[in-house]
């Protein structure tokens, strides 16, 4: 029976090297009535034929004397009548790794059964399978050279057999292909080994754009166009800008790394300028001593008529052009200086001062305009009856009367002279 067997085998693994049976099962139809069954059975390529009055395969196959393997299998076939097919189709196994491990095949063909295994035959294995069925005899030992691998595709992984070669032909046969961004941990050059792990990971780059503020600085200077103590800005100060560009680095999805690509002050700051005084102050002059507070005047002395004498009683000598600048007169330290008065008129009037209050009608005559302001014979400048003087708005308020060597005169100006003599007047006058 195993010497039956073996050629039985042999025939089979021939048949499949071009192609095997297909697989169709069928509930045999079996005629409880009928007496006597005529029953052929194919075994490869023997045939035996019997007649049985038992319908059952498993007697069938007895009375035949074949005896099925662990994994083979039968079709059975009823013709309606008393004829009955029986086809066996037997296992056939195929080392499918250098581990060791053993698929048995009984499908339609080989690269099906292979495909319902969850294998695919390369090509070159494809040609060594076969070549070695067909040349081998009923002993052949088929070894598929086989190495389990680990591929984790972006992150998701994929466990799979594949053919001895290069981890480039690995990819191609799981059907994987390698994006334009994706990166691989292995060198694609390099042969599978059993157990090995392959990395395949998807790169991005995302520019990244950050402006910040650059604070400015402040920075002084001297000045002696200021006095000690007072501060001006010369400058006002406005913020720079700096711009960071960025590549940040995402493998498979998740942030990686980071490189600054570009770093620099894009706006430049400008800087805040004050200037502080150096210049010093004058010395503050002395708190002159208060004079008594002058009568009220209700009446205004008039002019004399004759202007043969110009000091209303002063004693001489009083205040010439040619005395010089430096006259000790009734009310103090004289001078002169010779300015168009007009404006100075202007601000008198506007104060309240009017000529009509300041002149004796019987000399209206010589008033020259309607302002009030002439020059007298001798060279003083008049505001209607009195002499336009200058003085220390402190001690003599603007409008106040005042005794000078060349008559009474009105306050109406002042100058720097009176930082240092509060009581100096200054005469004006055509010298």
């Amino acid at each position: 029976m195993e010497s039956q067997k073996k050629t039985h085998s042999a025939g089979f693994k021939k048949a499949m090297a071009v192609t095997l049976m297909g697989a169709v099962c069928l509930t045999a139809a079996v005629s409880v009535g009928s007496l006597s069954k005529k029953v052929t059975v194919t075994d490869g390529t023997e045939t035996v034929a019997i007649d049985t009055i038992n319908p059952d395969t498993q007697a069938i196959l007895s009375k035949t004397g074949i005896e099925l393997g662990k994994n083979d299998k039968l079709v059975r076939t009823d013709d309606g009548k008393n004829g009955v097919n029986i086809s066996i189709i037997r296992a056939l196994d195929v080392d499918a790794s250098e581990a060791g491990k053993i698929i048995t095949f009984n499908e339609s063909s080989v690269a099906d059964s292979l495909l319902s295994a969850g294998m695919t035959l390369s090509s070159n294995e494809s040609l060594s399978l076969a070549a070695a069925l067909e040349s081998s005899g009923p002993e052949a030992e088929v070894k598929l050279a086989r190495y389990e691998i680990t591929v984790d595709v972006r992150g998701e992984k994929v466990t799979k057999y594949v053919p001895a070669g290069t981890v480039k032909n690995a990819l191609e046969f799981l059907g994987i292909t390698l994006g334009e961004n994706d990166i691989i941990d292995t060198d694609i050059t390099k042969n599978v080994q059993e157990g090995m792990t392959i990395e395949i990971r998807k790169v991005e780059y995302k520019t990244v754009t950050d402006v910040t503020k650059v604070e400015y600085s402040t920075t002084y200077k001297d000045s002696d166009e200021l006095y000690v103590g007072e501060t001006r800005t010369e400058v006002v100060g406005e913020e720079g800008e700096r711009t960071v560009v960025k590549k940040e680095k995402y493998v498979n999805g998740e942030f990686d790394s980071v490189e600054t690509i570009l770093n620099q002050i894009t706006k430049k700051p400008v800087d805040t300028v004050i200037l502080n005084g150096t210049k010093e102050e004058p010395e503050p002059e002395p708190e002159p001593e208060p004079e008594p507070e002058p009568e009220p005047q209700t009446t205004y002395t008039p002019a004399p008529s004759s202007y043969t004498s110009y000091t209303d009683g002063y004693i001489y000598p009083y205040l010439t052009n040619t005395m010089g600048r430096n006259l000790n007169g009734p009310s103090g330290q004289e001078t002169y200086y010779n300015m168009d008065m007009s404006g100075i008129v202007s601000s008198l009037q506007r104060g309240g001062w009017m000529y009509e209050q300041c002149v004796d009608k019987a000399l209206i005559d010589h008033i020259l305009d309607t302002s009030g302001y002439w020059v007298r014979e001798d060279g003083c400048k008049m505001f209607g009856d009195y002499i336009m003087v200058a003085a220390g708005l402190s001690v003599r308020p603007r409008g106040s009367l005042v005794q000078t060597s060349l008559g009474m005169g009105i306050v109406v100006d002042t100058g720097g002279f009176a930082y240092n003599d509060p009581y100096q007047l200054d005469i004006a006058t055509a010298w």
